[in-house]
């Protein structure tokens, strides 16, 4: 089965005289530019069944041949597509099924309604400049550069993309080559296809908000290459959800880019306890970086949502409350605004390029680190599942210490569970598949119960500081008050959640461990 791995990188298209004329470029051509005109039209049923099962079908169109291909499977991290790919020669503008030769798309396909519900949904048109590169370390790559456009009936968007397809040699030096790129081109991570492009154009193409995807660990496999295997999951978690977070269509879609930072920073804390705390730290410290530009944004999403919207449904002809919610509005609006803009920028752009790099090349390998404190007989190429078990033995046992003092437990001290908590469960679920089904699941709806009580907690701590932020002046009297109604409300809040917060922990004292 053939896979394709490439980068995409999508750049302005007042760039592109800068790009061709790039001594990187320049240097790095074993072989001349070609020029192609491609046509392609991209096939499924007016209910996005092929879309719905992660495959793409289209026909396209080179000189006087067309070739029928399908991608289908794969992920997409930090702009690096790696996809199943099919490709065959067909004789006429026509899809032609017996060129099929994949079981799972054969049977997929074999399924006449939805031959017959097979439909042309959008086009791409573009002018395509191919050369050979060499990349560091004698790999090779195709670049191509793409410029067109794709097209749903009257809607449109431009394409002005590089593809980097690996010939050999390994993914990182395909982010190697792009980081010198960026020097000198503003280029920005392409995490979505031509064909994905294609669907947001429809009002019902857009893809909702993604949680993580589940993580397929072999208990053999060493606990480098699980590291590996997660890592890569959680930017996967962090790219599916870009695109949408950036249009602005729902908060859920920062949310669960949150949720992706939080479990990478989990991720390297895990597995700290093994690998060099200094290989870790760069990395860290992006991550650190790129949480603090979306944090603002989710806590104003979070108040306005879980806080005030309750307020204010309760006491709707309240002067304070609709001119204290209109401000809250728009510092909820600027702090959004502020995290797109960091999405958007070259710094996150270069961070992602540098974390593929990373990645790619296991840096954290061959760095040992007298300081770390490793579980007894436990090293890098040791069997992931021993590790696991040890490190959920340790993680419960903390849990246990912070339960004994929990009635009288601090804002502070309740933050510091909370965090111990998070890092539990998401221990739980990247290993999950190595142990019972049933007993993981009731650990982990354990864990997310607990995690979602102290959220709610730390969220009530926050609207004291969320509401320092808007501008009141002194007469506006009705505000004044408005304030302290919600932050009455919070307190409120606040004395119920800690009677949830005792009985969720009585249940979690009850639960055997699944290990």
């Amino acid at each position: 089965m053939p896979t394709e791995t490439e980068l995409k990188l999508r750049l302005p298209a007042d760039c592109v005289a800068r790009l061709q004329r790039s001594p990187l470029l320049k240097s790095s051509s074993i072989s001349r530019p070609v020029t192609q005109k491609l046509y392609s039209v991209y096939y499924d049923t007016p209910a996005f069944d092929l879309k719905r099962h992660g495959v793409a079908l289209r026909l396209r169109r080179s000189g006087r041949s067309w070739v029928q291909t399908i991608k289908g499977g794969g992920s997409v991290a930090a702009g690096l597509h790696q996809r199943d790919e099919w490709e065959a020669p067909v004789l006429r503008a026509h899809l032609d099924f017996t060129k099929i030769t994949d079981p799972a798309l054969i049977k997929l396909f074999a399924a006449t309604d939805l031959r017959a519900r097979l439909q042309p949904v959008f086009t791409t048109e573009f002018t395509r400049s191919i050369r050979m590169l060499r990349l560091a370390d004698d790999g090779e790559a195709e670049f191509c550069l793409d410029r067109g456009q794709v097209i749903a009936g009257d809607a449109s968007a431009p394409i002005c993309e590089i593809e980097l397809e690996l010939k050999s040699g390994n993914p990182g030096q395909l982010f190697q080559f792009a980081l010198e790129l960026l020097h000198s081109i503003p280029l920005r991570l392409e995490n979505a296809s031509k064909a994905e492009r294609g669907y947001l154009l429809y009002p019902d193409g857009k893809s909702p908000p993604l949680k993580a995807a589940s993580i397929e660990l072999d208990a053999e496999m060493s606990v480098s290459a699980a590291f590996a295997a997660i890592s890569w999951n959680c930017l996967n978690h962090l790219h599916s959800n870009e695109t949408g977070m950036l249009a602005g269509h729902d908060i859920e879609y920062l949310h669960q880019m949150r949720v992706a930072l939080r479990r990478q920073r989990s991720a390297l804390s895990i597995f700290s306890r093994i690998f060099s705390k200094a290989a870790f730290a760069p990395v860290a410290q992006e991550l650190k970086w790129l949480t603090s530009q979306f944090g603002p944004a989710r806590d104003w999403d979070v108040f306005m949502t879980e806080t005030l919207a309750p307020v204010c449904a309760s006491f709707p002809d309240h002067p304070g409350i609709m001119a204290l919610q209109d401000k809250c509005k728009q510092l909820c609006h600027l702090h959004n605004e502020a995290a797109r803009r960091a999405a958007e920028s070259a710094h996150y752009a270069e961070s992602m390029l540098q974390l593929g790099a990373w990645l790619s090349a296991e840096a954290w390998l061959g760095q040992p680190d007298a300081a770390s404190v490793k579980p007894a007989g436990i090293g890098a190429k040791a069997p992931v599942k021993k590790f696991a078990t040890a490190l959920l033995a340790h993680r419960h046992r903390q849990l246990k210490k912070y339960g004994k003092e929990l009635t009288n437990s601090s804002v502070a001290e309740l933050h510091a569970l909370r965090i111990v908590v998070k890092k539990q469960r998401y221990t739980a679920e990247f290993f999950a598949g190595f142990y019972p089904r049933g007993e993981t699941r009731r650990y982990i709806r354990t864990m997310s119960v607990l995690q979602d009580i102290l959220g709610a907690m730390n969220d009530t701590a926050n609207a004291k500081r969320l509401l320092g932020e808007v501008s009141i002046a002194g007469d506006e009297g009705s505000q004044q008050e408005a304030v302290g109604m919600v932050l009455g409300w919070s307190a409120s809040r606040a004395a119920l959640t800690k009677l949830e917060l005792e009985q969720a922990w009585a249940r979690f004292n009850k639960i055997k461990p699944f290990w």
